[in-house]
């Protein structure tokens, strides 16, 4: 897999500098805009994040034809999946799935956060309800493998936006179709056995 390097500036917004305390997770994220390609993720992380004093980054984002690019080094903290909001399902903020998957990093939320222990992969997606092409899914399956079995990551613990916060269609299209994210996670799973 080829992984090119475009790294965000160091900024309080979207690249801290800050290393994360482990790596134990992959959370899937989609742009949240139809069409949108890595140059302009990549511009609203760099650009709008600072100027409008918004947090938010990830550590990859993959393309709609394949090609994978880092915006954030694999040992930095990325704003992916925080949050301050509550989640409907348990009421509490965070989910229960990552309370248990997460349980150091979601207790307190006022004092950490799920970025702190996870790597965040946003996806660009060509579907009117969020579909990914077959070229992203492909490589999206590759980078969570070979995630996996460079920081030895437990593939029980690769997850989506919306399992994090809840409250997020992010992924839209799995949180939709949570079977879809079950096969996608399920092929990763295979290949690692292999």
């Amino acid at each position: 897999m080829v992984i090119t390097e475009k790294l965000l500036s160091v900024n309080k917004y979207s690249r801290p500098g800050r290393k994360l305390n482990e790596r134990i997770g992959i959370i899937y994220h989609y742009v949240g805009i139809r069409n949108q390609r890595p140059p302009a993720v990549y511009s609203y992380f760099e650009e709008e994040c600072p100027r409008k004093g918004h947090y938010s980054s990830a550590h990859y984002c993959i393309d709609i034809d394949g090609p994978v690019y880092q915006y954030v080094p694999d040992d930095e903290v990325a704003y992916h999946c925080g949050t301050e909001n509550i989640d409907p399902g348990s009421q509490r903020i965070y989910t229960d799935w990552a309370r248990s998957f997460f349980p150091r990093y979601t207790m307190n939320p006022a004092l950490t956060s799920p970025n702190l222990a996870t790597i965040g992969i946003e996806m660009c997606f060509t579907g009117a309800y969020g579909e990914f092409t077959g070229e992203t899914l492909k490589a999206g399956i590759e980078l969570g493998v070979h995630l996996c079995r460079k920081y030895q990551i437990p593939p029980e613990n690769i997850g989506t936006h919306h399992m994090i916060v809840g409250w997020k269609e992010c992924p839209l299209y799995w949180v939709r179709r949570p079977d879809e994210f079950h096969k996608f996670k399920a092929v990763i799973i295979e290949r690692l056995t292999l």
